[in-house]
């Protein structure tokens, strides 16, 4: 009979929360949570724990928050406790108005004690449901400072904080007990505490993320006005050549009226022909950048493929089929990509033949980004230039290869490759599909 009671009593706390719970639960999800406050309750149950096994039912959804979504971890949690707290205060009331409307001679009965069961089960589901629906239509609009997932982690903390506190200091000093109760009662204070200690961690590591990503979106934002700017210098020059084409037009008519062909092409050779080494230094092939369909790699790579030329480099671009995405977050790539750009330009300026190269490649199941340039030898080895620490240069840190390879490392569909033939650097990422 115990069994059983324990069974409905975490059916019960599994079907708060479940109506609390942020987003839809599926059944599997569902199981998976009653399992787990069932093995979490134990000590309710059998031991007589109450004060502990309620911690342990707490941390139980804790850890149920954390691992079922990780996008939304800390509003997972968030509403998992607070229909932990819902679950026993319905549950309270409903056996406090069962014992004020209901005489223990009629409860006694059997199947007027499994009507009453009934009465109190549905109407236990009604309020968590309706209380539930209010929660969620109060919290989770995501406005304001509720927007914030370290928001949510402080909340988290705040929460824990004070249901361990009223577990701690007005459930457990009543209970007396033993030199080991005592110790374990400061061992799991120790526990609420650094499980608060945690969601505050984790705040603060979701707010520095938040300020990288902003960082590196203002950075796409100014590479993608240099990228206009740049566009309309080039407009500018092409409205200019053409002006200037229709002159040299009519100074060759000039030569052509008075059949002079000798002068026609003295003056060719002299004044036209060496256009032509201007017009191919300025074509960057900045067309094919339009197969990139990710607006914040485009205007970065152009930026950077612009000043590089501008630079005096030799630029190579080849993109022959459209990528529309990419199998990875925008603002890690566009980092990475940064980094060995910015690399390989500096690299490339002080080679006696300036040359870079970019190249995306889309294959079946894949796209392939390689970066090549030319570099002045030094002896330095290959393997260490992704240290941190370690640089080529004089006065620079040496940490941007070793954190692009800290980004690289952070996903499982991303290889890079990187290598030194003939005096050219080469670097290959692989990116497989998600």
């Amino acid at each position: 009979m115990q069994f059983i009671g324990m069974l409905l009593s975490f059916f019960q706390l599994s079907l708060a929360i479940y109506n609390v719970w942020p987003q839809r639960m599926r059944l599997r999800a569902f199981l998976a949570l009653y399992a787990l406050l069932l093995l979490a309750g134990m000590p309710v149950t059998f031991l007589g724990c109450i004060p502990y096994g309620l911690f342990g039912i707490l941390v139980a959804v804790c850890i149920y928050g954390l691992v079922t979504c990780r996008d939304t971890a800390s509003r997972n949690i968030c509403m998992g406790m607070l229909g932990c707290v819902l679950g026993v205060v319905t549950d309270n009331l409903l056996v406090v108005l069962r014992d004020m409307l209901i005489s223990p001679a009629l409860s006694g009965q059997p199947y007027a004690a499994f009507t009453i069961w009934l009465l109190r089960m549905l109407l236990f589901y009604a309020i968590t449901l309706l209380c539930g629906r209010l929660l969620r239509k109060i919290l989770l609009p995501g406005k304001g400072i509720l927007r914030l997932s370290q928001t949510w982690y402080l909340i988290d903390a705040a929460l824990l904080l004070l249901i361990t506190i009223y577990l701690f200091d007005n459930l457990i000093p009543g209970q007396g007990g033993s030199i080991g109760r005592l110790i374990y009662n400061n061992a799991l204070h120790i526990s609420g505490y650094l499980l608060v200690m945690l969601f505050l961690l984790l705040a603060m590591r979701c707010s520095w993320l938040e300020k990288i990503q902003t960082e590196a979106k203002q950075k796409a934002l100014q590479d993608l006005q240099d990228y206009a700017h740049n566009l309309e210098a080039m407009y500018d020059s092409l409205r200019s050549f053409k002006h200037d084409y229709v002159n040299i037009l009519l100074s060759m008519s000039g030569y052509m009226e008075n059949c002079d062909m000798d002068g026609l092409k003295k003056f060719f050779e002299d004044k036209i022909f060496p256009t032509k080494r201007l017009i191919d230094q300025g074509d960057y092939k900045l067309n094919q950048l339009g197969n990139i369909g990710v607006l914040e790699i485009k205007s970065l790579v152009s930026a950077k493929m612009i000043y590089a030329h501008e630079s005096g480099i030799d630029v190579t671009i080849d993109i022959p089929d459209r990528v529309d995405g990419f199998a990875m977050d925008t603002v890690d790539l566009a980092r990475i990509l940064g980094i060995f750009l910015d690399n390989a330009i500096e690299a490339a300026s002080e080679a006696k033949q300036p040359q870079i190269g970019f190249h995306i490649m889309r294959n079946a199941d894949s796209v392939s980004i390689l970066i090549s340039n030319r570099f002045l030898e030094n002896g330095q080895a290959l393997h260490r230039l992704n240290q941190k620490g370690f640089s080529t240069k004089s006065g620079h840190q040496g940490i941007g290869l070793s954190n692009a390879m800290k980004i690289i490392g952070s996903y499982d569909n991303v290889l890079l490759e990187t290598a030194m033939r003939d005096g050219c650097f080469i670097q290959h990422m692989e990116i497989a599909a998600g």
